[in-house]
């Protein structure tokens, strides 16, 4: 279980903005290096948000906002995968960085359906 985020719908939505504008920029940039260094760091970013997404779309009070909180889970996790195929970004590198055990569960990133949200 990750850690409890304690943001609102909105301010997880602009998170996920932001997080989606790092997606073209690491397309920009030249040297594969640079690339590999800035996609691992959006992936582990987008594995927080993720986690974020996920605690609110179970939540009770944002029940009326769930429709689109689902949409973005799921393109997130979309983005991540993409990410992590494209740019061969070790996971296992995030998992090791991860010395505090905040992240959740990521075994929804081996599940190549949409049934790895459980809602």
């Amino acid at each position: 279980m990750s850690k409890k985020y304690n943001v609102t719908s909105h301010c997880v939505m602009e998170w996920a903005k932001a997080e989606l504008e790092h997606v073209g920029r690491i397309a920009a940039v030249e040297d594969p290096d640079i690339q590999y260094s800035y996609a691992q760091s959006t992936v582990n970013g987008m594995l927080h948000l993720r986690d974020a997404l996920f605690q609110l779309v179970n939540d009770r009070k944002y029940a009326e906002r769930k429709s689109d909180l689902l949409i973005t889970h799921d393109s997130v996790v979309r983005v991540i995968k993409h990410l992590i195929k494209d740019y061969k970004v070790k996971l296992d590198e995030i998992k090791r960085f991860n010395t505090h055990h905040v992240l959740g569960n990521l075994s929804y990133l081996k599940n190549k359906t949409r049934k790895n949200r459980r809602v």
